[in-house]
């Protein structure tokens, strides 16, 4: 899901900020702490500013411009000394709740910061930015919420574009797609995210209007490596296509992988062969290297 505090318009497009990425291995490391935390501490942690939202670039498989972005959550806690893997928080924050305030923050957030790259010219044509939402987010006031943050931020609807993890769909799906179609009706992009991760059904590919359906990281990891994977893999791709929809592969992490993608007619992709997710003033680098023409 979610930093940038406090950029302000000057100086955005002047290329890499001053914080460096926090490593791969750093944020993905399974933490030993998890029974110490609890809704309290991130709820502190939340007010101090310490949770921040790191992106990770998403790329055009046939041009190699960056076209968008992931908003992915981070909490660097002073309590413990440390980055906390979100394997770690985000477990916990769903488990207790929080994840509620915790994922509103993030949409608001990421829309401001958004707001600013746009007042400051950065923003390529086309650009988009995908925010996570948590099964807890996906109720009858998500709409509403999102429309209010929409006019505080005055940004396009176009630029957001909202996963919902497959394994968060409802049984109810009448309703899960009544909110979709609300979130449609505004203008937001929507996405299904980790398809192919054993939650995969084919009513959520008919019933919800997704624009985008981005494959996971475990079938992008064995195109190369298992026959099988390879053929459902590119018939995949071919049927995210005829469905009108874009497919995202996730988990690039090699130029073979990435070759083969392409191959299958893959939309866009992203993962550590590009980078891992950055700082948004690191990320501004990225945004600096798109194309001239700039989104009003």
């Amino acid at each position: 899901m979610i930093e940038h505090q406090g950029i302000g318009a000057a100086g955005l497009c002047d290329g890499l900020g001053a914080l460096g990425s926090v490593s791969a291995r750093a944020i993905g490391k399974t933490t030993p702490g998890r029974a110490r935390l609890s809704s309290l501490e991130m709820g502190l942690a939340l007010r101090a500013g310490e949770f921040r939202m790191h992106y990770q670039p998403q790329l055009d498989c046939r041009s190699g411009r960056v076209i968008g972005a992931e908003a992915l959550m981070r909490w660097n806690s002073s309590a413990l000394g440390r980055w906390v893997s979100p394997a770690d928080f985000i477990p916990l924050a769903e488990r207790d709740g929080f994840i509620v305030e915790l994922g509103d923050w993030s949409m608001a957030h990421v829309m401001r910061t958004l707001r600013a790259w746009q007042d400051a010219g950065c923003l390529p044509a086309g650009f988009k930015m995908a925010i996570n939402l948590s099964a807890r987010q996906l109720t009858s006031a998500l709409p509403v919420r999102v429309a209010c943050l929409l006019g505080e931020t005055g940004i396009a609807p176009s630029l957001i574009e909202l996963e919902i993890t497959e394994s968060y769909f409802s049984p109810d799906m009448a309703a899960m797609a009544d909110i979709a179609c609300q979130l449609r009706r505004l203008g937001l992009r929507l996405a299904i995210d980790d398809f192919g991760t054993g939650y995969s059904i084919l009513a959520h590919l008919r019933h919800i209007p997704a624009n985008t359906v981005k494959i996971d990281r475990g079938l992008t990891r064995k195109v190369l490596s298992v026959a099988r994977d390879h053929i459902i893999m590119r018939n995949l791709i071919r049927m995210i296509r005829d469905l009108g929809m874009q497919s995202v592969c996730e988990g690039v992490e090699t130029a073979e992988e990435l070759a083969a993608l392409r191959e299958m007619g893959a939309d866009a992709w992203q993962g550590f062969l590009s980078t891992p997710a950055v700082p948004a003033e690191e990320f501004i680098g990225f945004l600096a290297l798109a194309p001239l023409k700039r989104a009003g």
